[in-house]
């Protein structure tokens, strides 16, 4: 299969690999599905659970990153909003919004907030944006690696862990870059 032990038994090889086949069938149609009904893709990858008669834990991949493969691969690039149809991303954009927050250490503010409702994926997109504004904010850079030291203890997903480990690191690097 790619990773562990190899599996060596006929029987076991049918069924992991049918189910797999499986479990990939049932997350394709359920996005297709979604997708003639005009839902977006973030909508989609909230919603598609892989049933429990699979038996597939997301080690290496996760349902909502298969599920924004297929989106993507079958609808493509333009989500009909003009401004996708530039080449300037909304990044680009993230120290003005800042601004208009009040600074990065307003930013912090909402964070925090969000923090202590342990939404860390908000946290990582509010402080994407603060660091765009001030690349040396060492208040972002902590409440960022507090988010992500959060999603990385509530993880069991390897490739997850690979890249949350990444940010960690970078946090920790700037961070003492600061000192």
């Amino acid at each position: 299969m790619g990773h562990g032990a190899p599996i060596v038994s006929k029987n076991i090889i049918n069924k992991t690999v049918s189910n797999l086949r499986d479990a990939l069938t049932y997350i394709y149609d359920e996005t297709i599905k979604g997708i003639n009904e005009g839902k977006d893709v973030y909508t989609l990858m909230q919603e598609i659970k892989i049933p429990d008669k699979y038996n597939i834990a997301p080690y290496f991949g996760k349902v909502e990153w298969t599920v924004r493969g297929i989106y993507h691969e079958s609808i493509g690039w333009f989500d009909e909003n003009p401004s996708s149809m530039y080449n300037l991303p909304p990044t680009e954009i993230y120290p003005d919004l800042v601004k208009l927050a009040g600074g990065a250490d307003a930013v912090v503010k909402i964070a925090e907030e969000y923090l202590a409702n342990n939404e860390n994926v908000k946290i990582l997109h509010l402080t994407d944006a603060a660091l765009a504004a001030e690349p040396d904010n060492k208040n972002v850079l902590e409440v960022r690696l507090k988010a992500l030291q959060s999603l990385r203890k509530n993880t069991y997903n390897y490739i997850e862990k690979i890249w949350l480990d990444y940010g960690i690191r970078r946090a920790n690097e700037k961070l003492a870059t600061e000192k």
